[in-house]
This record gives C-alpha cells, structure tokens and sequence, in this order.
C-alpha cells in the first residue's frame, strides 16, 4: 500500500480541502450581509462553495438563485414545523418545495436577499440547513413510521435525533473539517 499523501499535495489538488483551510466555510454567514450588498454576480465561486455548508446550491440555470436544503432528521416533522417551510415556500419559493430521496425539503428561488429572513425564520422554528449540502454530514435518514410501527425491533427516533443535534451544531469538527472521503479502513479497503 502506498503512503498516504502528505497535506500540502492534498491542498495543492483538492480545491475543496484548501477552500476550507483558508476560510472555516461557517464564517461565510458572518459576511452575508457584505455578500448581500455586493450582489449575486459578484460573489466569488469559493463563497458559492462555502454557502453550501448553509444548504444552498446554486440554483442552475437559474441565475441569481439558489435552491436551499432543508435537513429533515428521519424525514419526520412537526404540523408547526411543516407549515413555517410551507410559509417559507409561499413567500419565497413561488408555492413550490421537493421532497428528496435523502428526506430533506428543498425550496427553490431563494435569493441571497431572502437569506436573512429564511434563515430566522428556520432557527425560530428549531430547523436547519446547516450541512444540507457540501462537504460535511448531511441529513440523517430513518424510518418515517419510527416509533408507530407495530412490526419494528426498536424505535430508532432517539438515536437519529440525538445524533442530528450534534451534526447540526457548527463547532461539530465534521460539520466543516472533515476530508472529502473518509481514509479507507480494512474494512473498506480491496484486496
């Protein structure tokens, strides 16, 4: 097996690596407004990248728009947190969301104006975005009859749950350190 390649040639190779030791990709929130007043075609594509950390995708070939992530632990939600993102679709996303096979919800036509006000109205009703997209730890999927099917072994909720809240939490060290693929294990390696 050959040696593991040294940091430098991974930074040297992997725009992504190097994106994020130059800036931690969270920071990116803390300079919104400056983004905001720049305008869309004036945000540089590494601030594009670093926006998906937040959930946001360049909304292609819509130009000036993102599609927005919304991360759905075990594809479950509330009645009152399933009417704040039908608001949030109402309002910004032209009466529109996908459900994905990842069980997130996605709005389109999300401008970086909007971001402000999506974004706490999401944190006021306990959701998030935060790894939605990029390099990071994405949803947590699970049964969506969790805990109401007859037939289960166990209730897995808890767990899903539990483990959610930690990868939502910005200083979680996989939320933005973590390498593009985890190192292969003997597990994962091919003989």
């Amino acid at each position: 097996m050959p040696d593991a390649p040294s940091l430098d040639l991974v930074l040297r190779r992997n725009s992504i690596e190097r994106l994020k030791r130059e800036t931690f990709p969270l920071d990116v929130i803390d300079y919104l407004p400056d983004l905001i007043d720049r305008g869309y075609e004036a945000v540089s594509e590494d601030d594009i990248v670093r926006l998906q950390w937040y959930g946001l995708y360049h909304d292609k070939p819509k130009v000036g728009y993102f599609m927005m992530r919304i991360k759905v632990p075990s594809g479950i939600l509330s009645p009152t947190k399933l009417r704040t993102i039908g608001e949030l679709a109402v309002r910004y996303s032209r009466d529109y969301t996908e459900l994905s096979t990842r069980q997130n919800i996605q709005l389109h036509w999300i401008r970086l104006d909007h971001l402000p006000d999506v974004f706490a109205t999401l944190d006021r009703a306990g959701i998030s975005t935060l790894g939605g997209c990029g390099d990071t730890v994405r949803n947590i999927t699970g049964c969506p009859v969790a805990g109401i099917d007859a037939d289960e072994l166990f209730d897995a909720r808890p767990l899903i749950d539990e483990a959610a809240v930690i990868a939502n939490t910005p200083t979680f060290p996989a939320s933005t350190r973590s390498p593009s693929r985890p190192a292969p294990t003997s597990a994962t390696r091919r003989s």
